[in-house]
């Protein structure tokens, strides 16, 4: 565990210990500069950070939350990952403060919703992005090509890349979750939000016709060799030299993916939604959103609370996501400055509803299993193989749960 600390002169400040997950240099930074301009609007207030990577920090999470009791404010994810310890009481109610700096008007539904339990506020947003593609701008152009609005249309300009002697997708399944978030897609465009919910929850047995519809769709792409070759050998950031040099179509990724891309490179690159599949399916996108919780123990709650209003800020979500390259969950935000941020900004803030990627809608032990057979099944291209390894998962975690 490495502890860090931002700091300041006066002997008296009042400390503040807070958790986060860093993971990049540009997370280390946003984060400190937060801390730094928190102390600036409180002078008698000390920040110190105990930095972990994200893996090692989703690890040591339900420790720092339930038994450590350092901590004041902690980072987490929205959805049911934050409702899991809701359930068990570990974190602190903060409706005095959604109310006092009428939150409810700075932060979409869409938002709201998965910060919400039993109709109590645990939790402030500070970022979260969007999934979708990112191509390259010289394979369109060279082709004539448009951005997909539908699936049809999809098919159509993969058939058109692939007959150019081009990958037209690539992905890097080597990373635990890229083969996950098409099955996540494509089900929310086929089935729809409530649905994937359901499913996630166990409450859906994965041999419903409708999950084998979605394996279908997926497998179809892999048939007709849409996706790159080997793609088990590779991680997902090795899409982007690839997509800047013109060498493969198009990736699906998160937004966050910005700050990864060398600034001259960002003209070559360019983004679009998921397309539609059935017209009577709503539009939902996936949108993890990363939130601050304070841990039912935190010993300085005052403080804690007016760190998390300070977050929650449209000014201070500006400076962060900037550094962060990713989308402020603030309606005021005009942190906007790259073309491609604002479209998936545009793009969620049109959207009938968020799922939160399959590892943070469904319980984690449930999730850990699921996706290795996803990224499996997406090597062998066998629907009732997957099918029957899922449903095996399934119901050894619920084994009495359906709808």
């Amino acid at each position: 565990m490495i502890t860090q600390s931002v700091m300041i002169t006066p002997s008296f400040a009042q400390q503040l210990n807070v958790g986060v997950s860093v993971s990049t240099s540009a997370q280390r930074e946003a984060f400190y500069t937060l801390a730094r301009d928190f102390e600036t609007l409180h002078p008698n207030s000390k920040v110190q950070f105990t930095a972990l990577s994200s893996e090692d920090y989703k690890l040591a999470f339900p420790t720092m939350l339930a038994k450590d009791k350092r901590f004041d404010v902690l980072y987490w994810h929205a959805g049911q990952r934050l409702f899991n310890f809701v359930e068990k009481e570990f974190i602190h109610p903060i409706d005095d403060l959604w109310l006092e700096n009428e939150l409810d008007n700075a932060f979409d539904g869409n938002v709201r919703q998965n910060l919400s339990y039993n109709g109590r506020y645990y939790a402030v947003p500070i970022s979260y992005y969007q999934i979708g593609f990112y191509y390259s701008k010289e394979i369109f152009e060279r082709l004539s090509l448009s951005e997909p609005k539908t699936w049809q249309e999809f098919i159509a300009l993969c058939e058109i890349i692939k007959a150019d002697g081009v990958s037209p997708i690539f992905i890097g399944t080597k990373s635990n979750w890229p083969a996950t978030a098409w099955f996540d897609y494509l089900n929310l465009r086929l089935n729809g939000l409530d649905f994937h919910h359901a499913l996630t929850q166990g409450k859906i047995p994965f041999n419903d016709e409708r999950v084998r519809d979605t394996l279908n769709v997926l497998q179809a792409l892999k048939a007709r060799k849409y996706f790159i070759a080997e793609h088990q050998d590779f991680h997902w950031r090795e899409s982007l030299p690839l997509l800047s040099r013109g060498l493969v179509g198009m990736s699906l990724i998160g937004n966050y993916v910005i700050q990864d891309i060398r600034k001259d490179m960002l003209p070559k690159i360019g983004f679009f939604p998921f397309p539609q599949i059935s017209e009577g399916v709503g539009k939902y996108e996936e949108a993890p959103i990363d939130v601050l919780v304070i841990p039912k123990q935190a010993k300085n709650l005052s403080l804690a609370k007016k760190f998390l209003a300070f977050a929650a800020s449209h000014e201070v979500q500006t400076k962060l996501n900037k550094k962060l390259g990713v989308i402020s969950p603030n309606k005021s935000s005009q942190q906007q400055t790259s073309p491609l941020t604002k479209e998936a900004y545009l793009e969620l803030s049109t959207a009938e509803g968020f799922s939160q990627f399959f590892d943070r809608d469904a319980n984690e032990a449930f999730a850990k299993e699921v996706m290795p057979i996803i990224d499996e099944f997406m090597v062998h291209g066998d629907v009732t193989i997957a099918i029957t390894k899922l449903e095996l998962a399934r119901s050894q975690h619920f084994p009495t749960t359906t709808l």
